[in-house]
């Protein structure tokens, strides 16, 4: 086994520069390996252009010893240095006294070698009495084989010259102990163990996108191929047709059939050209998949260190690669569209006896115009497509087979569509949704997707428009402390926890104070901060008791009826609950520290967690009307959507949201989301797709102060507990 595994070693130890054993291997950015000297040369002035790929790459500011190293080329160094110690082909010293006297031994569990003095030292030691030892002479004459492998090299702090052995998840970098006590107190983090463990299967699924387009670019490639051979054998059999008409018109038409001829080679030569361009831009694109996919490889059998250390531009290169795959264009470019068309009347007709065509529409060139930006439900959506040809002129005729399918997203279903042949080269399209939200728009012609299809259009509501300042404010007559959490339970009551004042209260459908309950304690019925606030279907109330780390449950009047829920980590423990949601008699609950939403029974049974691992510092939750789970991801800067068991969908809100606190969504499907940190209200489409905002900070009417809790009465109308101007606006 080893022996093989030595074999596989060897075509891995030379560098493709100097083809001699590496010496200090380096990895370039686009993860080739090279000498560190190597590199040096390969140097022209900051760049460095990749012998194997043509990558161009920017030298670090502190040169090219800065640039990562290779530890899966030095551990196999290694791994050879040692076999031939172990072997005879090398003499090996002690690895432990000063002399480095001839060593007789090697401990397989310390990968050691040791001298006959050494080695009667270790064998007192109560700590190595269990290891396996294994006299050299035995090894050397293969009377006794066994598979040993180097320890992983420890990677040293370049701040202290201490081991890094924790990892800040925080900072997303490898720490030592000092650091860990200095420049990362209360950051999140573990030990590399541990961290690796959690991380090296995240690694891992940054690869899987690259397998997956690896796979599909591979498929894609041989549809090219088998494009630029049809256009190969088209062209020879137009040839052969045009030979055919011409012998029949002897000599005088010879000039005629070479130049048609000449041109049929042009095309086909000017197609051929055009594949093989794609092609190498397939290639060149694969090249660095395979790359990112081959350095996955070596760190799996990395150590930890290794794998946490290239974990980040691993996968700043995958979100590269993934946005370089999404330009790339995987049709073919050219396709088999030539035609000879003879003239047949030619004795009656003008000299020219006959064309050559290329107006066939080219599906990649083919485009859309007029697709209104944001279209109203149950108003006419009218498009035109116009068809071009292989030179990307637009076609002079119509009668191609196009289809066009609309649709939508809510149901999934098909919408008819009406298309009208022009006759000049133009098709008109349209039709009507009934429904607001996402649709999809699919057009082809004779069988292949148009460019940018499918097309994704958004329906609005013609009801909806930006909201400039309230209609109404709450504040109960200057008695509201600091609202946070608001719901809406039946005949249009709704609620509001008073974090300040440690109560809650009850409003009517005018929004006139009905009652109030609850006071400062840790008894059952009292509260210490209440934050998020749900009805149920029998207008029961469950409430958020943040410092308590409880959610306690009462009825209309403000009877407590049960709690769950105590501060820790383990299941169906909180730790600072903040948001709360009740669907499906079943209870939701942002549990903000431990980093999840936890799942609840009516009567406070626990079921399961959502979220463990992707959710930091999660504030609310709710439930869309496609029975989704959001939650507002608030140190994550996002909204993350799972389904109602657990299964992560995606997240949005990246680059748009500071500190989102509290949302919900609207009759229509718009989400609507309080940002802390921009003070504000953001509002979504169904697909996270940022659609407006309202609000800044300040305190007259339509300003926001810390924007904490949003909810959506019946009638639609928007409710915002506007935390620090203590009030709640009504938009």
């Amino acid at each position: 086994m080893a022996a093989e595994r030595m074999k596989k070693v060897a075509g891995h130890l030379n560098c493709a520069v100097c083809y001699e054993v590496y010496q200090k291997p380096k990895y370039l950015p686009c993860y080739h390996s090279y000498c560190e000297g190597c590199i040096e040369k390969l140097q022209k002035g900051s760049n460095i252009i990749c012998p194997e790929c043509r990558e161009t790459s920017v030298v670090p500011a502190g040169g090219v010893r800065e640039l990562p190293n290779n530890f899966f080329i030095n551990r196999l160094l290694d791994e050879v240095d040692l076999k031939r110690k172990v072997e005879g082909e090398e003499e090996a010293k002690c690895d432990k006294c000063v002399e480095e006297g001839q060593a007789v031994v090697l401990c397989v569990d310390c990968v050691t070698f040791l001298c006959s003095f050494c080695y009667e030292v270790h064998k007192r030691m109560k700590e190595y009495q269990d290891h396996n030892i294994c006299e050299l002479v035995e090894l050397q004459s293969k009377k006794k084989q066994v598979d040993v492998r180097p320890k992983a090299k420890s990677m040293l702090c370049p701040d202290h010259d201490l081991e890094m052995n924790f990892f800040c998840e925080t900072c997303d970098q490898l720490v030592c102990h000092y650091c860990i006590t200095i420049e990362h107190t209360g950051h999140v983090h573990n030990s590399v163990k541990v961290m690796a463990k959690k991380h090296r299967k995240e690694l891992e699924k940054m690869i899987e996108p690259v397998e997956e387009m690896i796979n599909k670019l591979s498929t894609s490639r041989e549809k090219v191929v088998a494009a630029g051979e049809k256009i190969g054998a088209e062209a020879s059999e137009v040839d052969q047709q045009i030979d055919l008409y011409y012998d029949e018109l002897h000599q005088r038409l010879e000039q005629q059939r070479e130049e048609l001829k000449n041109k049929s080679r042009e095309l086909s030569t000017k197609k051929r050209k055009a594949i093989s361009v794609q092609l190498e831009e397939m290639d060149f694109t694969k090249a660095q998949m395979l790359s990112v996919k081959g350095l996955n490889d070596a760190v799996k059998n990395g150590s930890d260190q290794e794998a946490l250390f290239m974990k980040k531009q691993v996968g700043d290169d995958v979100k590269k690669l993934t946005n370089c795959y999404s330009k790339l264009e995987t049709k073919p470019v050219e396709l088999a569209t030539m035609v000879f068309v003879p003239v047949k009347e030619y004795k009656k007709s003008f000299p020219q006896f006959a064309r050559l065509f290329d107006d066939v529409p080219i599906p990649n060139n083919c485009e859309v115009t007029g697709i209104p930006a944001r279209p109203l439900v149950g108003s006419k959506i009218g498009f035109t497509i116009i068809t071009k040809n292989h030179n990307n002129d637009r076609c002079s005729k119509g009668g191609s087979h196009i289809i066009v399918q609309a649709q939508s997203s809510r149901g999934g279903d098909v919408v008819p569509v009406e298309v009208k042949d022009n006759n000049d080269g133009s098709y008109s399209a349209s039709f009507v949704i009934k429904q607001v939200g996402e649709v999809k728009l699919s057009i082809t012609i004779e069988g292949d997707h148009i460019k940018g299809s499918p097309y994704t259009i958004m329906v609005y509501s013609p009801n909806y428009k930006t909201i400039n300042k309230p209609k109404k404010i709450v504040n109960d007559d200057g008695k509201m402390g600091q609202p946070w959490g608001i719901a809406f339970g039946k005949d249009g009551v709704w609620a509001v926890a008073d974090n300040s004042n440690h109560c809650v209260c009850i409003f009517d459908s005018q929004d006139k104070l009905i009652r109030k309950f609850g006071q400062h304690g840790t008894g059952n019925g009292q509260l210490n901060r209440p934050e998020g606030i749900a009805f149920d279907a029998n207008n029961h109330l469950y409430v958020a008791d943040y410092y308590n780390h409880r959610v306690q449950k009462f009825d209309i009047n403000g009877r407590y009826l049960l709690q769950f829920g105590h501060q820790g980590s383990n299941n169906g423990q909180l730790n600072h609950p903040i948001g709360v949601i009740v669907h499906n008699d079943k209870v939701f609950v942002a549990d903000s520290r431990n980093s999840r939403v936890s799942v609840f029974h009516l009567d406070g049974q626990f079921i399961h967690t959502i979220g463990s691992g992707q959710l930091r510092n999660p504030y609310d939750v709710t439930v869309t009307t496609t029975d989704q789970l959001l939650v507002a991801d608030c140190n994550n800067n996002s909204i993350s959507r799972f389904t109602l068991d657990g299964t992560f969908v995606d997240k949005f809100g990246d680059g748009q949201l500071k500190l989102p606190t509290a949302l919900t969504t609207d009759q229509f499907g718009f989400i609507l989301v309080t940002e802390y940190g921009n003070n504000r209200v953001s509002i979504f489409d169904q697909d996270g797709v940022f659609v407006d905002s309202f609000g800044f900070h300040g305190s007259v009417g339509g300003q926001f102060s810390s924007p904490y809790g949003i909810a959506v009465s019946p009638n639609n109308d928007v409710y915002v507990a506007d935390r620090d101007n203590k009030r709640v606006q009504i938009f």
